[in-house]
C-alpha cells in the first residue's frame, strides 16, 4: 500500500496545469494569438511550447521508398514574463507549420504550468487572379497536414486534375505553378484533399 502511495504521489505534478486561455481570429499560419492565465508565481519567466512533428520521406540508398515518418517535437514561441498578480499576457504568431491540432504549454522553471490546443486550418493564396491565355498562376498553399490524409492536395483547373501540392517534409507549406489555358473567361480552380481527388 505504501509503495501505491508512493507512486501515486510521484505522479502527481507539484502545481495542477491550468487551461491556457488563447484568443485569435483565424487559426493560421501567421494570424496573431494572445495567451492569458493568472495564478502563476509572480515574477517568473514563462516558456510558451508549441508541439510539432518533424520528420518526412524516408528514403534508402538513394532510391528505396521507406515511406514517411515523424517524431513529436516542441519549438519555443518565446519567453514572457509573469506579473506581480500572477498574470501572464504573451501574445505570438502561428508559426508556419503543419494543419492540425498543435499544443500551446506555458513552462515554468521546465514545468507545464498551463496548457491548450490550436487547430490550425489551411490557407490558399493564388496570384494572379487575372490575364492572358498562357500567364504563369502561382498557387501557395500553407497548413497543409502531415498525416497520410492531410498532406496532399490534388489541384484542379476547368474541373479536371492539373498536379497536386504536398507538405510532407516542408512543414505544412508547398507551392503549385501553372498557366492560364482555355477561352477567354472565367475558370474554376478547386483544390481538393487526396482523397477527394482521388
Amino acid at each position: 500500500m505504501f509503495l501505491l502511495d508512493t507512486l501515486e504521489a510521484a505522479s502527481k505534478p507539484d502545481v495542477a496545469i491550468q487551461k491556457l486561455e488563447l484568443t485569435y481570429e483565424k487559426p493560421v499560419v501567421g494570424a496573431k494569438v494572445r495567451a492569458a492565465v493568472s495564478g502563476l508565481p509572480a515574477g517568473k519567466t514563462v516558456d510558451l511550447k508549441w508541439s510539432t512533428v518533424t520528420g518526412g520521406w524516408v528514403i534508402e540508398d538513394n532510391y528505396y521508398f521507406r515511406g514517411k515518418k515523424y517524431s513529436e517535437t516542441t519549438l519555443s514561441l518565446g519567453k514572457f514574463p509573469v506579473g506581480s498578480g500572477g498574470h501572464l499576457d504573451a501574445s505570438f504568431a502561428i508559426p508556419e507549420d503543419y494543419g492540425g491540432v498543435h499544443d500551446v504549454i506555458a513552462m515554468v522553471d521546465d514545468k507545464a504550468v498551463a496548457q491548450n490546443g490550436i487547430e490550425v486550418t489551411q490557407s490558399f493564396e493564388m496570384t494572379p487572379l487575372s490575364g492572358p491565355t498562357g500567364t504563369p498562376i502561382e498557387l501557395r498553399v500553407k497548413g497543409l497536414g502531415w498525416r497520410t490524409m492531410e498532406n496532399t492536395w490534388v489541384v484542379n483547373w476547368d474541373n479536371r486534375a492539373i498536379g497536386f501540392v504536398t507538405a510532407v517534409s516542408t512543414h505544412g507549406s508547398a507551392v503549385a505553378r501553372f498557366r492560364a489555358a482555355g477561352p477567354v473567361g472565367d475558370h474554376p480552380v478547386k483544390i481538393y484533399t487526396g482523397w477527394q481527388g482521388q
